[in-house]
């Protein structure tokens, strides 16, 4: 297949969505996958996408370049969809790069992809589905999924075209990506709603606060360090003191452990987010789960690392914006009542019907609000 330097169909990005959506949405209707299409439009060799660095975060300028001039869009619009462009550093984003060609290894609602196909339009993977502390789908209340319905495979999946639309299939099974009813996807509204006001706490927080998203990410490294002690087992201390008790080692839980948040599974990330809440005290955590077995300090000494500036001295010694630290124990009972007084509220209402990033930041605020 030739190409010249305009596509004949390249659909517009969606407002919400990643920079490789996009492509791989486009990439789709030529049977190919993003890589290889950027290749035929003539990206050099030295500007091609490698990993999620150069495929979402800070893609090459001149790719940037061909692909908004192929696609007949402003270079400023395209250039605005890398996520460097965001006040996040590179550990707080989902990296979901998978082992084959084309493939998408980052949680997706499957809820919100079939309301995309009964609209008539294109899967697309929504921005906010590659925030670390993403674990739930704040429009349908359930958690996001990496695993495939029909199969059930974790290989990822990847857009192909399907009667003239972009849909994320299987990677191993070629079936649609679909909001099948499967075991165990559902959890208790309680622990729906604990996950919903953390997950808001710690992206106000994380966008809003540099300081605090540096103590975020050393917290889940060290949580995935190894003991420092030669001869004693490297297994990493999140498998063994993770919330409700030590968890059964799992190889490959994270692929890269000095970025554990980026790489981890879904499961293991939402256990390293739990343990970091409870170290950090984010959000109100240790009203929830209580105190962490153990200090920063303490697990700075058991891997070797320096303590850093920014630790607290004590359990009180740190704040997070409006978040106050050390207030007395909450029953999850109450926070699933906080969680409808929220979603109820008339101001949630009317942000329902903005951009994902002023929903965000409206709920963000909401729940800072409750929990003060």
């Amino acid at each position: 297949m030739i190409l010249g330097d305009f596509l004949p169909v390249a659909p517009r990005p969606f407002e919400d969505e990643l920079l490789s959506s996009w492509q791989g949405r486009i990439a789709c209707r030529y049977d190919l996958c993003a890589d290889d299409l950027s290749e035929r439009l003539g990206v050099g060799p030295h500007d091609r996408p490698i990993g999620f660095s150069g495929r979402e975060f800070a893609p090459a300028d001149a790719a940037v370049s061909i692909w908004a001039r192929a696609c007949r869009l402003p270079e400023g619009w395209v250039r605005d969809m890398a996520l460097s462009r965001r006040r996040r550093p590179i550990g707080l984003y989902v990296w979901g790069e998978g082992r084959v060609a084309g493939a998408i290894r980052r949680p997706v609602c499957p809820a919100c992809l079939d309301e995309d196909a009964g609209a008539g339009r294109d899967h697309h993977i929504r921005r906010t589905w590659a925030l670390v502390e993403s674990c739930l789908c704040d429009r349908h209340g359930r958690f996001l999924t990496e695993t495939c319905a029909h199969c059930p495979s974790l290989l990822g999946f990847r857009f192909r075209n399907r009667g003239g639309a972009a849909r994320l299939v299987c990677i191993r099974c070629q079936g649609v990506v679909r909001g099948l009813a499967v075991a165990g996807a559902a959890a208790s509204p309680g622990i729906q709603g604990f996950f919903s006001m953390l997950s808001s706490t710690l992206a106000e927080a994380m966008d809003n606060l540099p300081s605090t998203a540096c103590a975020v990410l050393r917290a889940a490294r060290l949580l995935w360090a190894s003991p420092r002690a030669r001869g004693r087992s490297k297994t990493p201390f999140i498998a063994r003191v993770g919330p409700g008790g030590p968890l059964p080692p799992l190889t490959g839980a994270a692929e890269d452990r000095s970025e554990p948040l980026a790489t981890a599974s879904l499961g293991w990330r939402m256990v390293t987010l739990l343990s970091v809440a409870q170290l950090l005290d984010l959000g109100g955590a240790r009203r929830g789960l209580g105190s962490a077995p153990f200090t920063l300090e303490q697990l700075a000494e058991w891997t070797g690392e320096a303590r850093p500036a920014f630790w607290p001295r004590s359990a009180r010694a740190v704040a997070v914006g409006p978040i106050r630290l050390g207030a007395p124990p909450r029953a999850p009972e109450e926070y699933l009542r906080l969680a409808q007084t929220i979603l109820a509220s008339e101001e949630w209402r009317n942000a329902r019907t903005g951009s994902a990033i002023a929903r965000r930041r409206t709920l963000g605020r909401l729940v800072n609000r409750a929990l003060g």
